[in-house]
């Protein structure tokens, strides 16, 4: 019995220690935020680019993070919301990388430049902001959805707004 509580204790250090010492840790509400700060409001990004839905492809990739970090509770209307945050698309290039055949592409290299600001709703207040939110990435293409340059190009916007909603909410919540 006694052999089987050392056991025990043995694992509960072992993961302890792991879990703590090599940085990991449970996403909190940062002190910085106030308590009464419950929900936020994500608008379409604002698009300055030839790519109508990236800024679409933007908030709703931002609402589904922040509805799985229970944080901030992603509303319908800015009038229910704490915070706003509001973004512009300011520039994206999409360029063709590689191709299986002619006109079908497996790699797409994608520039995007951007800028976001949360405001508290009630003052107007800029809380945060990062006035030039740059990425530069290379995309692959699942092999069911090559079959044209559009639906290549649709899909690599996809992939790009699901890696910008996740360094904007570790940028608000882990600075």
């Amino acid at each position: 019995m006694l052999s089987l509580s050392r056991i025990n204790l043995s694992i509960l250090l072992f993961l302890n220690l792991f879990l703590f010492s090599c940085g990991y840790n449970f996403l909190d509400r940062p002190t910085y935020f106030s308590p009464h700060w419950k929900t936020i409001y994500i608008p379409p990004f604002k698009n300055y680019t030839q790519e109508p839905e990236i800024g679409e492809f933007l908030a709703y990739e931002l609402r589904h993070i922040f509805a799985q970090g229970r944080l901030l509770i992603p509303v319908s209307s800015e009038a229910e919301a704490d915070l706003v945050l509001k973004g512009e698309v300011l520039r994206v290039l999409l360029e063709p990388v590689s191709y299986e055949v002619f006109l079908v592409t497996r790699e797409r290299k994608i520039l995007f430049e951007g800028r976001f600001e949360l405001i508290e709703r009630k003052t107007g207040k800029k809380f945060y902001e990062n006035p030039r939110l740059t990425l530069f990435e290379t995309y692959r293409i699942r092999e069911d959805l090559t079959g044209s340059l559009e639906i290549g190009k649709v899909e690599a916007l996809r992939s790009l707004a699901k890696d910008l909603a996740e360094l904007i909410f570790q940028e608000i919540f882990i600075r």
